[in-house]
C-alpha cells in the first residue's frame, strides 16, 4: 500500500525479489487535473502497471468491504504500507499471517505524522533515518523493528532528502520482511515522540523581521519543492527564493536599493534583513517565470 514516488523504490525492491509474491498494490483513487479533465495515476500505480501488478483503489479503504475481503481472501503474509495517505482499521491490521509493516521516514519516536522529513530541516537535526514498525490503530505509534540512520548534509532539501530516504526506506523494509523471524521489536517510547504537521502552502511565506536568519536558511531547504519558500512583492507577485547562505560577516547595506522592504539590492546580489542578521539570496523565481541566479533577476530589473 503506497501513493507517491516515496513508496516507489519499496514496490520495485520487493517485486524484484522473486522469492516474494506481491498478490495487488493498493493506492489511492486517481485524480483529475483541473484542465481537460486529464485522469492522473499516483506514482505508485504508475509502477505497478509497468510491473504487471493489480491495483485496487478502494475510496475509503476502512469502508470498502470489497477491497477488505479480498485481502482476506489472499490470506497475506504480510502487508506492507509506505505512505499510503490512510488509515487502517482494526479488521485490516489482524489480516496478515505475521504483520502489517509500516516504512515511516524517520527514527521513531521522533516526528511521528505526516512531514517527518521537512520537519527534521527545520529543526536543524543532523541525523535522521527511517523505521520499520508493526502498525496499530495509532498514527506511527507501533513497535519499532528496525531502524536506519543517514546524516543530513549542511545544504540538504526536502526533495534531496526524500530521494535518500525512499532508497533507505526500501532497503529498510525489504531487510525487515526477508529477516522477520529473527527481530525483536521494541517498544516505542511515548515520553519521546514528536509529532510532525501536515504542511500547509502559507507555511512557506518568510517572514524576515521576526524570522533569524538561521531560521529562513532552514525554512527554505526544508519547503523545497512543496510548498516552496516566498515573499510577496506586490499585491500580486510573489517572488520564491529558493537558496540562501547565512552572512556572518558584516554587509553594508547602506548603498543598496530596496526591492521590498526587507530585501535589498547591492551591486548583482541580493541580501535580506532578518530579525538577527542577513541572508545571501543566491537563486530566485519570479512568478511564471524559470528558476534564475539573483544576479540575472537583477539584471532583468535594470531593463
Amino acid at each position: 500500500m503506497g501513493t507517491p514516488d516515496f513508496s516507489v523504490p519499496t514496490l520495485t525492491k520487493l517485486y524484484n525479489d522473486k522469492e516474494i509474491e506481491i498478490s495487488f498494490v493498493v493506492t489511492k483513487v486517481d485524480s483529475k487535473s483541473n484542465r481537460g479533465q486529464k485522469i492522473n495515476f499516483s506514482d505508485v500505480k504508475k509502477k505497478a502497471v509497468e510491473l504487471g501488478l493489480d491495483v485496487l483503489q478502494p475510496i475509503k479503504i476502512k469502508e470498502d468491504k470489497e477491497t477488505i475481503e479480498k485481502i482476506k481472501y489472499i490470506n497475506p503474509d504480510f502487508i506492507i504500507v509506505v505512505a499510503y495517505g490512510q488509515i487502517l482499521s482494526k479488521e485490516i491490521l489482524d489480516i496478515p499471517k505475521f504483520a502489517c509493516i509500516n516504512g515511516h521516514a524517520s527514527l521513531l519516536p521522533k516526528y511521528r505524522g505526516a512531514s517527518p522529513i521537512q520537519s527534521a530541516i527545520l529543526n536543524g537535526d543532523e541525523i535522521t533515518g527511517t523505521t520499520s514498525m508493526l502498525m496499530e490503530e495509532g498514527l506511527d505509534t507501533g513497535d519499532i523493528l528496525e531502524q536506519k540512520s543517514i546524516t543530513i548534509d549542511k545544504k540538504e532539501t526536502s526533495d534531496t532528502l526524500f530521494e535518500k530516504l525512499s532508497i533507505l526506506t526500501a532497503d529498510t523494509i525489504y531487510h525487515t520482511v526477508k529477516n522477520f523471524n529473527t527481530i525483536k521489536s521494541i517498544k516505542q517510547d511515548n515520553n519521546k515522540a514528536t509529532n510532525s504537521v501536515i504542511i500547509k502552502k502559507e507555511y512557506g511565506k518568510i517572514d524576515f523581521k521576526n524570522e533569524s536568519k538561521v531560521q529562513v536558511e532552514r525554512k527554505i531547504r526544508a519547503y523545497t519543492s512543496w510548498p516552496s519558500a516566498y515573499v510577496d512583492i506586490d499585491n500580486t507577485n510573489k517572488l520564491k527564493i529558493w537558496d540562501v547562505d547565512i552572512e556572518n560577516d558584516f554587509i553594508d547595506l547602506s548603498n543598496s536599493k530596496n526591492l521590498t522592504s526587507d530585501i535589498f539590492i547591492l551591486g548583482d546580489k541580493l541580501y535580506a534583513k532578518c530579525k538577527d542578521g542577513i541572508v545571501r539570496i543566491n537563486v530566485v523565481q519570479k512568478s511564471g517565470k524559470n528558476k534564475m541566479l539573483s544576479k540575472d533577476f537583477i539584471n532583468g530589473l535594470k531593463l
